[in-house]
């Protein structure tokens, strides 16, 4: 018997070790995310990129024409677990077409009975949107043109946050975290004096009732000059952009994907893309939401602690059946 429980010892205590590096590997791993590709053929392609290595895979386009052409999706944004939006939805602005709607994840084409028009945007061109929804279900957009942050409902009315031009920045990439306070961050677009000479390479922090950006910190010298970003946490709250650096000044280059670090206010390249032409990025649903009626489920780190306890209780039965 004694022979027995040892042998059960050392499972139990393989197992355990197994299941406590477990969360610390799951938070390492770089996550899946969501793009869409606007410069190479067939066009305006929703792509799953692999954000360790940026290998991309065309998930499927929206195949269009004449007025129903959309040209240039921007903004990309999934909306949270519980959302009148539809849960887990991933919607989409396009500039060209100056439309809201959702997208199939599954084959990338527009959601019938979604797309709404937008109104309450005074300029039709050159907005170069970002998107983010919150943990409190609202949808917010920015645009470049007008440095000004805007509050879209589903009927595609957009509303002037705060005053027009209370950014002060050229602000083309947007991601919110957390309820109680929302926070949501901004990352600026990155040729500094091409053709706007507000452009500024840097992560500010926005406040969602007066759009006012609050300047952060500046990405660093690891990443190289871009044109428009997209921007994303993931759902353990790391901080994610991918960087579009197709344009007239670099060329056809592909995009970098960059990890974040808030606290310590540096930014590194994760990894080159294998495609060129993505200025969006949604990783995930707005992450550390308190919901005032909680969604009856575990995280990663709960379910790990209920087989920890379903063991340790096993093993103490074990052994004393043994004694």
């Amino acid at each position: 018997m004694r022979l027995v429980f040892a042998r059960m010892r050392r499972m139990f205590l393989t197992t355990l070790f197994i299941l406590l590096a477990l969360p610390c590997a799951m938070a390492m791993a770089a996550p899946m995310g969501y793009s869409v590709n606007s410069d190479q053929s067939p066009g305006d392609t929703l792509h799953q990129i692999d954000l360790a290595i940026g290998s991309v895979v065309p998930i499927g386009v929206e195949v269009s024409a004449g007025d129903d052409a959309r040209g240039d999706i921007e903004g990309l944004t999934i909306a949270p677990g519980i959302s009148t939006w539809g849960s887990f939805g991933l919607w989409a602005i396009d500039e060209e077409k100056f439309s809201l709607f959702q997208i199939n994840k599954v084959n990338g084409t527009v959601v019938p009975n979604t797309e709404v028009q937008i109104q309450g945007i005074s300029s039709p061109r050159a907005n170069d949107f970002g998107m983010t929804f919150t943990c409190d279900d609202e949808l917010y957009a920015s645009s470049v043109t007008l440095q000004t942050l805007y509050r879209i409902n589903q009927a595609g009315s957009a509303t002037v946050v705060g005053g027009l031009g209370n950014l002060g920045a050229n602000i083309s990439a947007l991601a919110s975290y957390g309820s109680n306070p929302v926070r949501i961050f901004g990352l600026g677009n990155g040729l500094a004096g091409e053709t706007k000479p507000q452009d500024n390479r840097s992560l500010y922090e926005i406040d969602p009732d007066t759009g006012i950006a609050t300047w952060l910190f500046e990405l660093g010298n690891e990443v190289s000059d871009y044109h428009q970003a997209g921007l994303s946490f993931d759902d353990t709250g790391r901080l994610w952009a991918i960087t579009d650096r197709s344009s007239p000044a670099l060329g056809k280059l592909s995009s970098e994907i960059l990890l974040i670090d808030i606290g310590s206010g540096t930014a590194s390249v994760e990894s080159v893309t294998t495609a060129i032409g993505f200025e969006s990025l949604a990783v995930a649903p707005p992450s550390s939401c308190q919901y005032h009626h909680p969604v009856p489920t575990l995280e990663v780190y709960g379910r790990v602690l209920a087989i920890l306890i379903l063991l340790i209780t096993g093993l103490a039965g074990l052994r004393h059946r043994v004694s």
